[in-house]
C-alpha cells in the first residue's frame, strides 16, 4: 500500500480547491486519484494541512464545543515510515491535562462530490474519541450546523469495535439534526489492525463504507424538510479528542494513545464495492450480494462460506446465496483494465434458535398479560390456519391512525436475565398476518415498568428488536433483531413489561393479526417442529401448607422420549407461572375460594404434556362474595369504578387481586379487555365512543357487572 509512486500521483492530482463532478459515465472508468497524502515524509506536509492549536477558547468555542479535555498542539502529529501519528498524551500545558493533534485540509484540499477515504488504526483506551470527517469551507448557509458536518468515521473508545457515520444539519444550533449509523466489527476491535473508511458523496446522495463495504445510505429526501446543505465544498478534519461528549469517563493509565493514518484520498470518481447483509439467520436463503461501481468490462469471481452455495449470478455483479451454518467471507474478485481487486465481506451466520415458550399464544396461556392498547385488539379465530401458524385462535389489532406511536402493553414475568436477547443468546419471534405493505416494521420494546413512564424517554427502556414483514395477505414467522439499548441503566432483572409497536412513527391504520409471540435459546433445545412426542402427564399431584390466600403443590417428574425442561402451573385457567423444580407455591388468592390447579410438563421442543388437576379450597376467613344473581354470576360488591361518567382514564378500586375487566356496549360486543391489578388498576376509555357501556370485571370466579357512561 505504502509503495505507490509518488509521481503517478502527482500526475492524478488536479488544483486542490475545485468541486469534483461525477456522472453515470465515471462508474464505469477507472478511479481517479485527485488528491492524497501518503504520508511519506518525515513531517507534516503543510501545503495540505494546517493545525488547529489550543482549547478552543481563542475562537469562542472552549472544549471545541464538546467539553473536550486536551490541548492541541501541532508536535503530537509526527510522520515516519509512511504512517501519521496523532498521539493523545497526559501532560498538562496551559489549564489542560492532555494534549493531542487536530489538523485540517482547509483551503488547502477543499471539495464537493467524490470519494474521500483514509485508512487508520484506532488507539484504545477509555476516554477517546478519534475522528476522520469534514467541515464547510464556506459556510454558504450559515453557521454549523446549518452549512452541514459530514462525519466519515468517529469511535467512541468505550466500543471499540464499533464507529459511527453521521450527518448533522439544521437551521440553527437550538434546532440542530443528525442522522446516522453504525459499523461493528464481526470480531476484534478497530485498534487491532488498519482499516479503511471511506464516503462516496454525490448530488442529493452520501454512502458510508468500511473496507469497501457498504454499511449506510443517506439521501436529500432522507433528511426532508430540513435543508440539505452538501452540495459545497467541504474540508478534512484529523483528530484525536481526550474525553468530551462523546469520549466519556477518561482512564488516566492508557497514556499515550495514537492514532496511526497510513494515507488519506479523494477520488473523482467511485470505486468498487461490495453490499449485503453482514449478518443472516441459520441456513438463510436467496440473499443477495452485489458489487457496485466496477469498471467497465470488468468480470467477476464470487467464492462464499463453508456450506454456502451460490444459486445465481456467479461471473456477474450481483450473486445469491444459500448459507448453511457457517460464518466467513462473500469475496468477489473484480478484474479489468484498472487491474484486479479483490472484495471481502465477512458475513456471520446465527446459531438456530430453538423454541422455548410462548410470551403470548391465545390458544393457550403463555408468559405475558395484555394490560392495555392504543388501536382496537380483539381475540378472533386464524384468519388463515396454514403455514407457520395453524393455531384456532389470534390476536386482530388494527392500528390506531390518530396515533404516531401506537402501543400494545403486556407486563411478563417470563424475561428473568433480559441481557440474553441483547447479546443474542436468546431471541424473541412473532407470527403475523398482514396486507400492510411489505417492509413493515414491527418493534418490541422491553421495560421496567417502575421506571419507564410516557414522559421519561429512554429511562427505564432496557433495549428495543426490530422485525419487518417480508410477505402480504399469509402468515409470517418474523424474528426481532436488536435495534438499539436506549438505556443502559436498566438493570438485565428488573424487566417487566413488553411493548409491541406496529409500523411505529406513522399514522397508519392497517390491520395486523398476530399470535405466537416466544422466545427462543441458542444455545439449546430441538428445533421446533422436529419433535412432536410431547411428555406424559405428571402423576402424584397434591396440596400442602393451604392458606387463606395460598397454598403450595407437588407432583411427581414426567417422562419424556428428550428431557422435560419445565413445569407450567394454571389457576382457574390462568398461566400462573412456571417452574423447573416438582413444586410450586401459589399465591395471590381469594380467601375461601375455590381453584381448579392444572400442571402440565414442557419439552425442550415445546411440546406440552396433558394437564394433571387438583381443586384446592383456600381457609375462609372473610370472602368479599355476595349473593348470586338469577344469570348464577357472583357478586363482588365491594369493587367501585369512579369517575363516572369518564372522558378519559376509569379507576377501579378495592381490587384484592388480579382481575380482567371487559367493556360491553349495549349491543353486547366486547370493545375491550383490561388486566387489573391493585397496583394497575386504571383503564383508558379516551378512544371509546360516548355513549352507556358495561363493565364485567371477574376474579377467581366471581364477577361484578358496573356501568359507566363515556363522554
Amino acid at each position: 500500500m505504502k509503495n505507490m509512486k509518488k509521481d503517478y500521483a502527482l500526475k492524478c492530482l488536479f488544483t486542490a480547491v475545485f468541486l469534483l463532478s461525477l456522472s453515470n459515465k465515471s462508474q464505469a472508468q477507472c478511479p481517479t486519484l485527485v488528491w492524497s497524502d501518503e504520508f511519506n515524509g518525515t513531517q507534516v506536509d503543510l501545503s495540505k494541512w494546517t493545525f488547529d492549536t489550543g482549547t478552543g477558547c481563542d475562537i469562542a468555542l472552549c472544549g471545541w464545543g464538546n467539553n473536550e479535555l486536551q490541548y492541541y498542539q501541532a508536535n503530537n502529529a509526527t510522520v515516519s515510515n509512511g504512517i501519521l501519528s496523532i498521539t493523545a498524551k497526559k501532560e498538562r500545558v496551559s489549564s489542560s491535562s492532555y494534549t493531542s493533534a487536530r489538523m485540517k485540509s482547509l483551503l488547502k484540499g477543499d471539495w464537493a462530490y467524490g470519494r474521500f477515504e483514509a485508512r487508520i488504526k484506532l488507539p484504545t483506551g477509555a476516554g477517546l474519541w478519534p475522528a476522520f470527517w469534514m467541515l464547510p469551507t464556506d459556510n454558504f448557509y450559515g453557521t454549523w450546523p446549518a452549512s452541514g458536518e459530514i462525519d466519515i468515521m468517529e469511535n467512541i473508545s468505550k466500543t471499540p469495535n464499533t464507529v459511527l457515520g453521521t450527518l448533522h444539519y439544521g437551521s440553527s444550533n437550538s434546532t440542530h439534526q443528525y442522522t446516522g449509523s453504525n459499523f461493528t466489527l464481526n470480531s476484534g476491535t478497530f485498534a487491532d489492525a488498519f482499516h479503511t473508511f471511506a464516503v462516496e458523496w454525490e448530488a442529493g446522495k452520501i454512502r458510508w463504507f468500511v473496507d469497501d463495504v457498504l454499511y449506510q445510505t443517506v439521501t436529500s429526501s432522507d433528511i426532508s424538510p430540513n435543508n440539505w446543505p452538501f452540495d459545497k465544498r467541504f474540508f478534512f478534519i484529523l483528530n484525536l479528542a481526550v474525553g468530551g461528549n462523546l469520549g466519556g469517563t477518561v482512564d488516566a493509565s492508557i497514556f499515550p494513545q495514537s492514532m496511526q493514518v497510513d494515507y488519506v484520498r479523494v477520488y473523482a470518481s467511485n470505486a468498487a464495492t461490495i453490499s449485503g447483509p453482514r449478518e443472516v439467520v441459520n441456513q438463510a436463503s436467496n440473499i443477495t450480494y452485489a458489487v457496485a461501481n466496477a469498471p467497465s468490462g470488468s468480470s467477476f469471481s464470487w467464492t462464499v462460506p463453508t456450506g454456502a452455495t451460490i444459486v445465481s449470478g456467479q461471473e456477474t455483479s450481483s450473486i445469491k446465496v444459500n448459507f448453511g451454518s457457517a460464518s466467513g467471507n462473500v469475496s468477489a474478485t473484480v478484474t479489468s483494465g484498472c487491474g484486479t481487486k479483490q472484495l471481502n465481506e465477512y458475513v456471520a451466520v446465527q446459531l438456530p434458535y430453538f423454541y422455548q415458550f410462548s410470551f403470548v399464544n391465545f390458544d393457550s396461556s403463555g408468559y405475558a398479560e395484555l394490560t392495555s392498547s392504543t388501536g382496537a385488539l380483539t381475540v378472533v379465530s386464524n384468519p388463515s390456519a396454514s403455514g407457520v401458524n395453524t393455531s384456532a385462535l389470534s390476536a386482530k389489532y388494527i392500528r390506531s391512525s390518530a396515533e404516531q406511536y401506537d402501543l400494545i402493553n403486556y407486563k411478563t414475568s417470563g424475561i428473568k436475565d433480559a441481557s440474553k436477547y441483547s447479546t443474542k443468546a436468546k431471541k424473541f419471534y412473532i407470527d403475523v398476518y398482514t396486507a400492510a405493505p411489505i417492509g413493515t416494521q414491527l418493534i418490541l420494546q422491553l421495560e421496567n415498568s417502575s421506571v419507564a413512564t410516557s414522559a421519561n424517554y429512554p429511562a427505564g427502556r432496557h433495549s428495543r428488536y426490530v422485525g419487518t414483514t417480508t410477505v402480504q395477505n399469509q402468515w409470517q414467522r418474523i424474528a426481532f433483531e436488536l435495534l438499539d439499548v436506549p438505556d443502559a441503566t436498566t438493570s438485565n432483572t428488573a424487566v417487566d413489561k413488553i411493548i409491541l409497536l406496529f409500523a411505529s412513527n406513522t399514522f397508519t391504520g392497517d390491520t395486523y393479526y398476530y399470535d405466537n409471540l416466544g422466545s427462543y435459546d441458542a444455545n439449546a433445545g430441538i428445533a421446533q417442529g422436529s419433535d412432536t412426542q410431547a411428555p406424559t402427564a405428571v402423576t402424584n399431584l397434591s396440596s400442602n401448607t393451604i392458606a387463606a390466600t395460598s397454598f403450595n403443590i407437588a407432583w411427581s417428574a414426567a417422562i419424556d422420549n428428550v428431557n422435560v425442561t419445565s413445569y407450567k402451573i394454571y389457576v382457574n385457567g390462568i398461566l400462573k407461572g412456571a417452574t423447573a423444580q416438582l413444586n410450586y407455591s401459589v399465591t395471590g388468592l381469594a380467601k375461601g375460594s375455590t381453584n381448579v390447579v392444572d400442571v402440565t410438563a414442557i419439552d425442550a421442543a415445546g411440546n406440552e404434556s396433558a394437564k394433571s388437576s387438583i381443586t384446592v379450597k383456600t381457609n375462609r376467613t372473610g370472602l368479599k362474595v355476595a349473593s348470586v344473581t338469577d344469570k348464577k354470576e357472583q357478586q363482588i360488591s365491594e369493587i367501585t369504578v369512579y369517575p363516572n361518567p369518564v372522558s378519559e382514564v376509569l379507576i377501579v378500586n378495592n381490587l384484592s387481586d388480579n382481575a380482567v375487566a371487559e367493556l360491553i356496549d349495549l349491543n353486547g360486543r366486547s370493545v375491550g379487555k383490561h388486566f387489573l391489578s391493585e397496583s394497575e388498576n386504571s383503564i383508558n376509555v379516551s378512544e371509546l365512543a360516548t355513549g352507556m357501556y358495561m363493565v364485567k370485571i371477574t376474579a377467581n370466579e366471581n364477577t361484578s357487572t358496573l356501568k359507566i357512561f363515556k363522554r
